[in-house]
This record gives structure tokens, sequence and C-alpha cells, in this order.
């Protein structure tokens, strides 16, 4: 028989196991993307590299006319550990916009032993201080998928987004099922945003595939804008 001592050890500590469930397993999501009457394809690659970190990129290709302003692969990459207590810690992040001059892209490289990351931008470099442990704008729905595995319906994560800390709210606003090219899916629809802004963004997390979008709405004054669909995933 349990001791009350054990049993409320036990207890006090199911919301720290909570808080931290595990991370997705390795997958290969595909999507198509429709944005103002334009199209694209979407591939998102979550992955081991040879140094024993993680790797999560997202690699989005235009298609037709959008190919003009895009001619190369927009690209946003993180590279990132997890820490003994179990906090994503990001170690760098690449981002590439697809122009030839990449006049908006972005590297932040994060030193957690002293404390700050320092991120390069349109030529300038501005620092950062580790101490809210923000994670990089990439990292966001790693994080998501692993706190909606844990049960959370609302949660929120500060990011470095080139120049800027940024805070994002996430709320479960409901159980759905919905049907996209991949297949029929139980979701989790969830909206993203920050505090003041038009702009938001609308997920369907399927729990079957580990929490993974399987569509997501881009907003604009409660306009969508852009919709990506999942086509395939592995």
């Amino acid at each position: 028989m349990i001791g009350k001592r054990v049993l409320w050890a036990i207890l006090l500590m199911l919301p720290l196991i909570a808080a931290h469930a595990a991370l997705p397993d390795p997958f290969t999501a595909h999507y198509d993307v429709q944005f103002s009457g334009l199209g694209g394809k979407l591939v998102s690659q979550f992955s081991h590299n040879d140094g024993g970190n993680y790797v999560f990129e997202n690699r989005t290709s235009a298609k037709g006319i959008a190919r003009l302003a895009r001619p190369r692969d927009v690209v946003d990459r993180s590279v990132f550990a997890v820490s003994d207590d179990s906090e994503l810690r990001p170690l760098v992040f690449e981002s590439e916009d697809g122009t030839r001059r990449n006049k908006n892209g972005n590297v932040v490289e994060f030193d957690w032993e002293v404390g700050n990351a320092s991120s390069a931008y349109e030529g300038e470099s501005r620092e950062f201080d580790l101490e809210p442990q923000p994670l990089d704008r990439q990292l966001m729905q790693l994080a998501l998928m692993r706190d909606l595995a844990a049960g959370a319906n609302e949660t929120s994560y500060t990011v470095i987004d080139r120049h800027d800390l940024k805070t994002y709210d996430f709320t479960v606003l409901g159980r759905e099922t919905i049907e996209v090219p991949a297949g029929k899916f139980q979701v989790l629809k969830v909206r993203k945003q920050r505090k003041g802004s038009s702009r938001a963004t609308l997920m369907w997390c399927a729990p079957e595939l580990q929490y993974l979008p399987v569509m997501m709405q881009q907003l604009k004054e409660d306009k969508v804008i852009a919709t990506l669909s999942l086509t395939a995933s592995q």
C-alpha cells in the first residue's frame, strides 16, 4: 500500500511530467500552399543530425509566376538540443527568403553557456539575453506539438524574430473532423496570435500524427490570405 508521503510526491510530480512530453518522432510532411491565388509546395522535416542534435526545417518552393518573385526556395531551419530538464534549446536558426539577394535572410546563433544570442539581419547584429529561454520562430511548431501531446489547452512562446523578441499565444478552440488531400482526421483546432496583432494563424493538429498540423490558415483581419494542406506524411 502506498504511503501518504509517497502518494503526495507522485501527485506533485505529475504536472512536471505533463509539462515535458517527449518530442515527436522524426517526420517528413508535404503540404500544398495557396497564397493570394498563387501556389507552391512546402516540405517540413524533423530529423537528427550527425552531431547528436536535432534539425527542424521548412522548405517552400513557389510555382508558376510566383517563381519570378521567389526563384529559390524559402527556407527556415533550426538546429537545436534538449536540455537535461527537457527544455528546447535552439543552437542556430537560419532563414532564407527565396530571393536572389536574400535581403530578408536571418541568422540567429545561441550561446547557452554565455547566456546570450546574436541575431544578424539586414547587415546588423543584435544581442539578446537568454534568461527567459526564448525559442527561434521555427521551433514554435515542435514546442506546440509537444505541449498538445501533454494536454495543454493554452500556451505561449517567446521567440527571437530578426531584431525583436515576440510572444505568441496559442489557444485550443475545440475538436473537429476535417479532410485534406492526405486523408480525414480528428483534430484539435488551435489559434496562434500576438497580442494587438491583426494577423493570426489557425492550425488543425491531428493527434494520430503526433499533433502535426494537417491544415493551416494565415489570417489578416480575420480574412484568409494563405492555406496549407497536408498531402502526405511519413
